[in-house]
């Protein structure tokens, strides 16, 4: 069975040394390459398609636009982003539009593990802290200044808890395990959950949390 591949791109040396470290401690599960600028990965595409891209969105227009040709034009590559600074709306747009996973340039290497072997499984990784982010930025003040969150009636308050947890990152066991309940409890609330918000999975949940500010941003911090 061939390997899959993952093709890092990167204009700064010492970044994508770091990231090959990691990459290379993975190397019985995958091959890598990189390049080091993004007409260089263009050319490279033309000829050998990666499983998965690895890399920095960055705050330009350009970079932007470029991740979203890359969605639309290869649906098949999955891309991996550091967006530490782009701005939350640009970041719902793009997983909306099919991003597979999204980290902060902080996360440790076992993160960055965990969302290679993530996203090479057919799983969205996002990043809790960017999540947690964008659900703190996007609640709105009520007239004492307090973040309030809306929308929540339709949801119960066990699965409000489930939602909250899979927005912090937990998987269904750790959530079984927090919530003292079995690991098929919870895919039957998270089913309920997909059904009332009208998505197909945790990552489509987290999307509604975002647009509905379902979670409480007091216990995100």
């Amino acid at each position: 069975m061939s390997k899959s591949k993952i093709c890092l791109v990167d204009e700064h040396a010492i970044f994508r040394a770091g990231i090959k470290q990691i990459l290379a401690s993975m190397k019985e599960k995958f091959e890598y390459e990189e390049v080091s600028n993004y007409s260089q990965l263009l050319l490279r595409l033309e000829h050998q398609k990666p499983s998965l891209i690895i890399m920095n969105l960055g705050i330009t227009d350009d970079r932007i636009y470029l991740t979203e040709q890359l969605m639309t034009k290869y649906p098949d590559i999955k891309i991996l982003i550091f967006a530490d600074h782009a701005n939350d709306k640009i970041l719902i747009r793009l997983i909306n539009n099919g991003l597979f996973g999204c980290l902060l340039r902080t996360a440790e290497p076992q993160e960055l593990k965990l969302a290679i072997e993530m996203v090479l499984s057919d799983q969205c990784y996002f990043s809790p802290l960017l999540i947690n982010r964008i659900l703190i930025n996007r609640a709105i003040p009520d007239k004492n200044g307090n973040k309030k969150i809306i929308n929540d009636s339709f949801l119960t308050e066990r699965e409000l808890e489930i939602v909250r947890l899979l927005c912090k990152g937990l998987d269904q066991k750790e959530i079984a395990d927090k919530l003292f309940i079995s690991p098929r409890t919870v895919d039957t609330h998270k089913a309920n959950i997909m059904s009332k918000l009208e998505v197909k999975n945790t990552t489509g949940i987290i999307l509604q949390a975002i647009k509905y500010l379902i979670v409480k941003t007091s216990e995100l911090k």
